[in-house]
């Protein structure tokens, strides 16, 4: 590990943890990516990630780390386990299809990839994600699936599966002068009764229609790469840190949805069946983005930090910038 890179990272003000490079090609990428959550270097950090660069093959097992494998018989995955007597402790898991290899040890996780090209980098993609999403789980915090914008200190929390608006209406707003978080993933930390945002990545991903759309507004963004399915360009937007903002107070949740019908956005307040079913919605995807399913504790606790809010309608008109005019106006009166 001579030629090892270290990035530390601030994890939404609860972590810092360490990212050790084995490979220089992961560097540009780290950061491009985690622009807005790369921290000082601290002598005892909360956790750490070792990348590095390897074939992910069928020898890998044995050729890298020497312990004992079980096929789980989907063809695709082989779990690593260490034998212990008559007993097997799971210890990992091996992914030939995604070509990549991740392990923890405590506080120290793990993880291989074949390729640190942009696009393919992308593909794994959450691979920081899925990481985070473990050391941001607190009592009081966690790591979700979700939006936030908001002005003068009023956060606004959108709580929506993916393709209902949430993305482009953040990425929108943050474009004409609103306060910025994120547009994908964010971590929530509750604080006695005040929740608060912060943000992770410094990237957004547009398809070409809206990158089209919004080519005006996006003077501070560069572009990194496709994304996989090569249906999305993938930008830095570190350059508007400017809007960003961290632990930032969450006053109130949006649940959005498209009505094409419309010719301008209307905000309402959600009946208690809207409201359970937004709250559904970014329980449900977070854990699905997380892998999480029957995590009862994680949705028990995800509930409970969004529970106390108002909850808010807010049916999406086509024009993307009259949409984020009312929301303005609903910020703006609010007290």
């Amino acid at each position: 590990m001579a030629d090892a890179q270290e990035f530390f990272i601030n994890v939404g003000g609860i972590r810092t943890v360490r990212v050790v490079s084995c490979n220089p090609q992961a560097a540009p990428m780290i950061r491009r990516q985690l622009a807005w959550s790369l921290a000082e270097p601290v002598p005892d950090p909360d956790a750490t990630l070792v990348l590095w660069k390897e074939k992910v093959d069928a020898s890998f097992h044995s050729r890298i780390l020497g312990i004992g494998v079980e096929d789980d018989g989907s063809g695709d995955n082989l779990i690593l386990a260490l034998r212990q007597g008559d007993g097997i402790k799971p210890f990992g898991e091996v992914s030939y299809e995604n070509r990549t290899a991740s392990l923890s040890d405590g506080d120290t996780s793990y993880c291989c990839v074949e390729s640190f090209e942009a696009e393919e980098w992308i593909k794994e993609g959450h691979l920081f994600v899925h990481w985070l999403y473990r050391v941001a789980d607190t009592p009081t915090s966690h790591l979700v699936h979700g939006a936030c914008i908001g002005l003068d200190g009023k956060g606004i929390l959108m709580c929506a599966r993916g393709q209902r608006g949430k993305s482009t209406l953040a990425v929108t707003a943050m474009l004409r002068g609103f306060e910025y978080v994120s547009d994908d993933y964010l971590i929530l930390e509750k604080r006695d009764e005040a929740l608060a945002a912060s943000p992770i990545y410094s990237i957004i991903t547009l398809s070409p229609r809206m990158y089209e759309t919004l080519y005006d507004d996006l003077d501070k963004a560069r572009f990194i790469c496709n994304n996989a399915r090569k249906d999305k360009y993938v930008f830095d937007i570190s350059g508007y840190g400017s809007a960003l903002r961290r632990e930032y107070p969450v006053k109130a949740c949006i649940f959005p949805e498209i009505d094409t019908s419309l010719s301008q956005a209307v905000i309402e307040p959600c009946s208690e069946v809207q409201k359970g079913r937004a709250i559904t919605h970014l329980v449900h995807s977070t854990v699905l983005q997380m892998q999480a399913q029957g995590d009862a504790g994680t949705v028990r606790k995800l509930i409970g930090m969004l529970q106390g809010l108002p909850f808010y309608s807010m049916r999406l008109c086509p024009d993307i910038y009259a949409n984020v005019e009312t929301l303005r106006k609903f910020l703006l009166s609010c007290r």
